[in-house]
C-alpha cells in the first residue's frame, strides 16, 4: 500500500494530503502489528533477549536525555533519587520499556507539567521510576491499564495528542516479566501517576537463566 502510495505521488495523481494520510496510517498499522507480535513472543515466553550487564544508570540518564527533547521545553524533565545499579538483560529491551513508561507520561502530562524518572536499589531489586503530575487513573482501572488496548476513559479524553492504541503499557509489562522482574502502578486523581520497574540486581555472570527470565 505505501509502495502504491509513493507511486502516486510519483505520478501526481492524488494530492500530497491524501497521500500522507495513507502512509501515516500504514506506518502507524505496520507499528502495531510488530508490537503485537513482540507481545505474543513475550507472553508466551519465547522474547529473544541480548542479556548482558547493564549499567542502568547509564541508561536512565540515556532516557531522560531523549525526554527532554521530546517535550521541547513543554514538560519540565527531572532526575529524582539515582544510584548506580547493574543487573542482566537486554539494553535494547530495558530501554523500550523505560520510552514505553516515559512516552506514557509525555502524552497525560499537560504543559508546565513534571515528569521525574529515578533508579534506587531495595534489597536485591533494582527500583526504576517514572512520576508524573497529569490527570491520573480512576482506581478501579488500574488493575486493566496493562491489559493490550486498553485505555482509561479519562486518558482518551486527557491525551495530548490523542494517538497510540493501548499497546506501549502492555509491552513494557511483557518485557520486564521477562527479565525476571515486575511493575507497579500508584496513582491519584488530580494529583499524577507512578510507574515503578522492579529487576533484580546483577550478583554474579549474566548466563541467561529460562526459568528467570521467561516466568
Amino acid at each position: 500500500i505505501k509502495g502504491n502510495a509513493t507511486l502516486l505521488r510519483r505520478m501526481g495523481c492524488a494530492d500530497d494530503e491524501a497521500l500522507d494520510s495513507i502512509e501515516n496510517e500504514v506506518d502507524r498499522l505496520t507499528r502495531m502489528v510488530s508490537d503485537l507480535l513482540l507481545l505474543a513472543q513475550a507472553e508466551s515466553g519465547k522474547l529473544s533477549l541480548d542479556i548482558r550487564c547493564v549499567e542502568l544508570d547509564e541508561l536512565l540518564l540515556e532516557v531522560l536525555k531523549q525526554t527532554k527533547v521530546l517535550t521541547q521545553g513543554r514538560i519540565k524533565c527531572s532526575l529524582g533519587d539515582f544510584d548506580q545499579v547493574q543487573v542482566c538483560g537486554d539494553r535494547d529491551r530495558l530501554k523500550q520499556v523505560l520510552l514505553n513508561l516515559v512516552g506514557n507520561a509525555i502524552k497525560y502530562t499537560p504543559n508546565g507539567g513534571e515528569i521525574v524518572v529515578g533508579l534506587g536499589k531495595m534489597n536485591d531489586q533494582a527500583q526504576l521510576t517514572v512520576t508524573d503530575n497529569g490527570p491520573g487513573i480512576p482506581e478501579e482501572e488500574l488493575p486493566h491499564i496493562f491489559e493490550r488496548f486498553y485505555r482509561t476513559e479519562k486518558a482518551r479524553t486527557r491525551s495530548r495528542d490523542g494517538k497510540g492504541y493501548g499497546l506501549g503499557l502492555s509491552i513494557a509489562y511483557w518485557i520486564t516479566r521477562n527479565h525476571g522482574g515486575h511493575i507497579d502502578v500508584e496513582s491519584k486523581i488530580g494529583e499524577g501517576t507512578t510507574f515503578t520497574v522492579w529487576l533484580p540486581v546483577k550478583t554474579n555472570g549474566c548466563e541467561q537463566s529460562p526459568e528467570m527470565f521467561n516466568e
